[in-house]
């Protein structure tokens, strides 16, 4: 007995500290066991209904001390959306939970943001809402700056503490958000989020610097705190990050609700969700354009595992500077650029085992369509296609030679995304080289028979061409339709079609049902012409603001921009860099 008295404590202790261990793990925040992922904070569905059902009921079922603070962006899409009837409905729906619910509401852009301080009076905080409504705001405006201010608003409260910020615009006008996270973590205070979906690895507004923006932040808009997917290639019109839906809110928006306990919900109408492979910057040679591709619908889970980090931007560096695909996505991109294949560099630097933003910077030019001296531009086209293979292949031998398992299946997805992409590039620069031989001169001599579709001239043959313009085949049907198309180049170009097919092919069967899937998609095969004075010239090019401008306004009216457009459980629905 004396011996089992002895042991009685050391038995007590070792298991009080194996309580308390666990206890502490089960305390920790989820990056303690990996960075946090979009994915664990965004809930399905894309209605209103479903997420104010959810929020207003909360998250205990016994009737519990609640303050729940709607702050509303009073955007032209939440009005148009029906909102304040669905949130009438939710009320209604949900009056018995709410007996105990201090309900309060904030108006983005409103002198302190909250207009209606918590009250057990719902229908007054529902006529506020209602007339907040009427008049519907088109600009930029900070919503993370209002969040800091209305916080104030749950000194006081006992109980849950829940923030619910509707907004369908304005994610991505950042001032500090860790800032905004500390604070509201701080109070306490959940935040739920109803907003749209950001486009994959937004490049919007990386590709307009000048665009202004309400004082003292930045226009972001991507699903990630990292731009970590080339963009502006060779010969594209536009780029696929910018129509390409994420299936996850803007970063920032996922960062407050993953630092707070909260969750993210995606709303859509009905007239996102239609699929149409011809867009403003390429047209399909195959259908009229509102096909269904096979693999229209998204595999949730797959959408999920490809999802951007939900952490703050200094831990995002950290994840990516270890892992072996970001490192060769970004090697292969600055090359990429430095040859003149995007016109986009990095805004990483990767150096040891560690990445660090790094100012961002163009790519260099090629200036292959600024003059009509044919063969001259053949010849660059031709090395720059050279330069286009080179640093494919070596991508493909270097993907190959990472360890199983090792790196994340987003910089995977975004490695060999870069591969196919050069490939396009070489295609498209053979192409090219192609036309400005075989067809350019053709155009200009009077007994040479009229080219075949889609090579027609829309001008008089006398007169005397001063560039090149083109416009996009898109391949929202794949790579293999174009062996039937006549294109210049010939049989010296129908393997490198036949090489990209292979490509294209074996990356829609492993990503296809992803957000990834639908961006190569959004890429095209080049079409050429000759241009001339007065007819496609060259677009003015946008210079900074110099010191004698008059500043601009405060509050800078929301430019429209394209949106993404899928079907799909987790899957697209619009731009969030709307």
């Amino acid at each position: 007995m004396a011996r089992k008295r002895g042991l009685g404590p050391v038995w007590y202790r070792a298991a009080m500290r194996g309580l308390a261990t666990l206890a502490f793990l089960v305390a920790l925040p989820a990056f303690a066991q990996g960075p946090p992922a979009a994915a664990s904070v965004t809930e399905p569905g894309r209605t209103l209904l479903r997420p104010l059902d959810i929020v207003l009921a909360g998250r205990s079922a016994e009737a519990t001390e609640r303050t729940l603070l709607v702050v509303v962006d009073p955007a032209a899409a939440l009005a148009t959306a029906g909102f304040a009837d669905a949130f009438a409905n939710a009320l209604q729906q949900n009056r018995a939970t709410l007996a105990r619910t201090r309900l309060g509401l904030g108006i983005v852009g409103q002198k302190a943001c909250v207009v209606v301080p918590p009250t057990t009076d719902h229908p007054k905080v529902l006529d506020a809402l209602r007339a907040g409504l009427r008049t519907p705001a088109g600009e930029f405006q900070n919503v993370y700056a209002d969040l800091r201010a209305a916080a104030a608003a749950f000194a006081g409260s006992d109980g849950d503490r829940v923030l619910l910020l509707v907004t369908l615009e304005n994610g991505d006008v950042e001032d500090d958000v860790e800032q905004t996270a500390a604070l509201l973590h701080r109070a306490r205070v959940r935040v739920e989020v109803l907003t749209s979906e950001a486009t994959l690895a937004d490049s919007y507004w990386a590709a307009r610097p000048y665009q202004d923006r309400p004082r003292g932040t930045n226009l972001t808009g991507s699903d990630g705190a990292v731009i970590d997917l080339p963009w502006g290639w060779l010969f594209q019109i536009g780029s696929a990050n910018e129509s390409t839906p994420a299936g996850f809110a803007t970063w920032g928006l996922t960062r407050l609700a993953a630092a707070t306990g909260g969750r993210v919900f995606l709303h859509s109408t009905a007239s996102q969700v239609q699929h149409q492979c011809n867009t403003p910057f390429a047209r399909c040679l195959f259908c009229s354009g509102d096909h269904l591709p096979p693999d229209d619908h998204w595999n949730n889970a797959l959408v999920d595992q490809l999802g951007p980090l939900a952490c703050s931007r200094a831990d995002t560096f950290q994840a990516l500077g270890d892992d072996p695909y970001f490192r060769l996505t970004v090697e292969a991109w600055r090359s990429a650029a430095e040859a003149g294949l995007l016109h986009s560099q990095p805004a990483v630097r990767v150096t040891g085992t560690s990445a660090t933003p790094d100012r961002a910077r163009p790519g260099r030019d090629l200036d292959l369509t600024e003059s009509a001296s044919f063969e001259r531009q053949a010849r660059r086209a031709e090395e720059a296609a050279g330069k286009a293979q080179q640093l494919g292949d070596q991508l493909e031998a270097q993907i190959a030679k990472v360890p199983a398992g090792a790196g994340s299946p987003r910089q995977q997805a975004a490695a060999r995304y870069t591969r196919v992409l050069l490939q396009l590039t070489r295609v498209n620069l053979l192409y090219f080289a192609a036309w400005c031989r075989e067809t350019a001169p053709g155009l200009f001599d009077k007994d040479t028979p009229l080219p075949v579709v889609p090579e027609v001239p829309t001008v008089e043959r006398a007169d005397r061409p001063v560039g090149i313009g083109y416009t996009n085949l898109s391949l929202c049907h794949g790579v293999r339709p174009f062996f039937a198309v006549e294109l210049p180049g010939g049989t010296r170009l129908h393997p490198e079609l036949q090489k990209l097919d292979a490509q294209f092919t074996a990356y829609l069967a492993r990503y296809g049902k992803s957000q990834f899937g639908f961006a190569l998609r959004r890429n095209s095969i080049a079409q050429f012409w000759p241009t001339f004075p007065g007819v496609a010239g060259k677009l003015p090019r946008v210079r900074p603001k110099t010191a004698n401008d008059q500043a601009p306004p405060i509050t800078p009216r929301r430019p429209p921009r394209e949106g993404g457009a899928s079907t799909g459980g987790t899957g697209p629905t619009t731009g969030g860099g709307r």
